[in-house]
């Protein structure tokens, strides 16, 4: 079993706290190679985990099964050739599901790994599927996990007209 470190302790923390205290979507702010995928595997119980390439995907569910060797788990990626539906934590790739909300079901928390490729406007594949899932669950919690929460074009991620994140947790 994977023994956290002091500031990802500090980092799962800083998530209870914010939804002990705040009702918005926050972002958790770690540099690259912090671990933000071990954080990801201690801090779910019934989730969908969200990213955009497979091998994100399989990293994150690996990172799962270390800490959690029981976990009831299941990967939906067309890529990966799995499309699990019945576990308790789901990871999939965007692109496999975000036209398919509804098959997925109730979800109580989506985190989404990279957050920040999601567009600052429009419709794309992370709204439509956000969306649709609040559809199925108006109470579902949305966390993004990246290393950079700012855009160029249009600054913080919490920033902004269509903005989905709404505060920082923690920005290590």
């Amino acid at each position: 079993m994977y023994q956290l470190r002091d500031y990802q302790h500090q980092a799962i923390n800083a998530i209870y706290n914010y939804f002990d205290y705040q009702s918005g979507n926050p972002l958790v702010v770690m540099p690259t190679g912090s671990g933000k995928s071990i954080i990801i595997a201690y801090f779910i119980q019934r989730v969908l985990m969200l990213t955009h390439v497979k091998e994100l995907i399989e990293q994150n569910y690996e990172k799962l099964k270390i800490a959690w060797p029981d976990a009831p788990c299941g990967i939906y990626s067309a890529s990966l050739k799995r499309r699990d539906t019945q576990d308790a934590i789901t990871f999939a790739g965007i692109q496999s599901v975000y036209q398919r909300a509804e098959d997925l079901g109730h979800y109580d928390l989506i985190l989404v790994d990279e957050c920040h490729l999601i567009p600052s406007s429009g419709m794309g594949r992370y709204r439509r599927f956000i969306e649709a899932s609040k559809e199925i669950n108006s109470a579902v919690k949305i966390i993004g996990f990246t290393a950079t929460p700012y855009r160029l074009r249009s600054g913080l991620l919490t920033e902004g007209k269509d903005k989905i994140f709404t505060d920082i947790a923690i920005d290590l």
